[in-house]
């Protein structure tokens, strides 16, 4: 089995000193800012120890670096005999997507591997496993990373806004039967579009200014993918998806659209119980929508954030970011919001509440908010109002009423017919579980007999 490593170059011990001592920060001070000892940071300037992917874009956003120590820092493999193989080997496909790039170009080429690799090695790619605090160093330097590059692709084919606006239609197509069917129906054909379509225009001809529009346009596709594979319950191939559909929508200098994705990103920790990851990353979306002055994303990033507190048991900060939350939604407008933010409404945010009330063990409070947002487009978010039921039946179950939950349970069991979606029979197979003991029950029962054939048995 390959091992992870980096290889460092050998300028990085002196430009970290360099900009340490620019900043006037002794290693004692920049080590309590970072959580390191200053030994270690010491070692690092000698030249004796080498830095984590993590540790290093931390240190370039303490230092202000701009992204140039980790663009000195490159993850690769190792196989048993010692030997470095890079990613283009294939050896070890279980890594493919985890680098954030240090530059557009790297980026497009490393988005374009993953979409291969998963197209011709989706066995390996599959069984990857989750890790939130992969998340981490990609977060951090597209915070610190300046959004000033200039993508101009030098290829024979002419790319334009027309070749921009097909990606987008297709994308928005399929989020569309995202979001009524599941994930399991459209995965595979995004990944072969994006594999097939896009990567063909990524290496076309084309300006600056068409080339933002063709990287953030390939972002939303590749964020849609990271999204279904999470639907799925692929949680190390989607976390692949995210971290690539972050870097393109940073080289396409779209700050709106990578606070959305730091923001899915929060979704997938806090559904994996990573608590922490959950609430850093929700804040980071919120510093950067607040930049952009997105108030739609911000409330999205202080619910998410709230939901990150309430995992790890903390009412009293869940109630705070909920306040936010709250507060931010009343100042959102559907005119200065992205269209693909389209599905954070009222009914939405009513969820979210419900769900960190739920995790808080609340019952009573998420039944008054899971009622709240079955107001919903249900034909069009089938998979949501799916969500929704399921949520409702928890607190029902919460709040001592098993048997209202059971027939809200029967409900939702029926909004799932139709659903490819891991997260719908997750959602099931927990309500199944909290009604275990309240068996007797005839509608309990029921439910459970109903659930039975899509959980593959309770």
């Amino acid at each position: 089995m390959p091992r992870r490593s980096v290889v460092v170059h050998p300028g990085f011990a002196a430009r970290l000193k360099e900009l340490r001592e620019q900043r006037g920060v002794s290693l004692r001070r920049l080590g309590k800012e970072i959580h390191c000892s200053h030994g270690f940071l010491w070692d690092l300037e000698a030249g004796k120890k080498q830095p984590s992917m993590s540790v290093t874009a931390l240190l370039d956003a303490a230092l202000g670096g701009g992204g140039v120590l980790s663009g000195m820092v490159q993850e690769v493999s190792a196989d048993s005999g010692g030997q470095l193989v890079g990613r283009d080997s294939g050896a070890d496909p279980a890594g493919l997507g985890l680098e954030f790039a240090p530059d557009w170009r790297h980026g497009i080429a490393v988005a374009v591997e993953l979409w291969q690799g998963d197209m011709q090695r989706r066995k390996l790619l599959r069984a990857a496993g989750f890790s939130a605090t992969a998340f981490v160093a990609p977060a951090m330097r597209w915070l610190v990373l300046p959004m000033d590059e200039q993508p101009t692709g030098d290829g024979e084919r002419p790319i334009g806004g027309p070749d921009i606006e097909i990606i987008k239609r297709i994308t928005a197509t399929y989020r569309t039967l995202d979001n009524q069917f599941g994930g399991g129906h459209i995965r595979d054909s995004v990944v072969r579009f994006l594999d097939g379509d896009v990567a063909s225009m990524l290496r076309g001809r084309y300006d600056e200014k068409t080339g933002r529009g063709l990287l953030g346009a390939a972002a939303e596709t590749t964020q849609l993918a990271g999204w279904a594979s999470y639907d799925l319950g692929m949680h190390g191939l989607a976390q692949r998806y995210m971290i690539q559909a972050l870097r393109l929508a940073a080289g396409a200098g779209d700050r709106a659209l990578g606070a959305e994705i730091l923001a899915a990103m929060s979704h997938q920790a806090a559904y994996l119980g990573a608590s922490t990851d959950a609430v850093d990353l929700a804040r980071a979306a919120g510093r950067v929508a607040a930049e952009v002055g997105v108030k739609a994303i911000q409330a999205e990033s202080a619910v998410l954030e709230a939901h990150g507190h309430a995992s790890g048991g903390n009412e009293a900060l869940c109630a705070k970011a909920l306040d936010r939350a709250e507060r931010a939604f009343d100042k959102a407008g559907q005119t200065d919001a992205p269209q693909w933010i389209g599905y954070f409404d009222e009914s939405y945010l009513a969820a979210k509440f419900g769900h960190c009330f739920a995790a808080l063990g609340r019952g009573d409070l998420a039944r008054r908010f899971a009622e709240r947002s079955l107001d919903m487009d249900g034909r069009h978010y089938a998979r949501g109002k799916q969500f929704n039921l399921a949520l409702l039946a928890t607190a029902h179950v919460q709040a001592g009423d098993p048997e209202r939950a059971s027939v809200v349970g029967m409900q939702a069991v029926d909004a799932a017919e139709g659903l490819d979606s891991m997260r719908a029979r997750d959602y099931l197979g927990d309500l199944a579980n909290r009604l275990g003991k309240h068996v007797g029950l005839p509608a309990v029962r029921e439910f459970i007999d109903r659930a039975r054939p899509m959980l593959g048995g309770v």
